[in-house]
């Protein structure tokens, strides 16, 4: 058994947004993403 912390990160990422006249344009948004800190191994 092993213990695993999870630590966050922000990340930009691109998403294509569509706007009432029909026109596509790419916006930027900030997620949280979860990392693990400590890899776990196999027994």
């Amino acid at each position: 058994m092993t213990n695993t912390e999870v630590s966050t990160r922000l990340e930009m990422r691109w998403v294509p947004v569509t706007d009432a006249s029909g026109r596509t344009h790419m916006e930027a948004v900030w997620i949280e993403v979860g990392q693990p800190t400590t890899a776990a191994h196999a027994a």
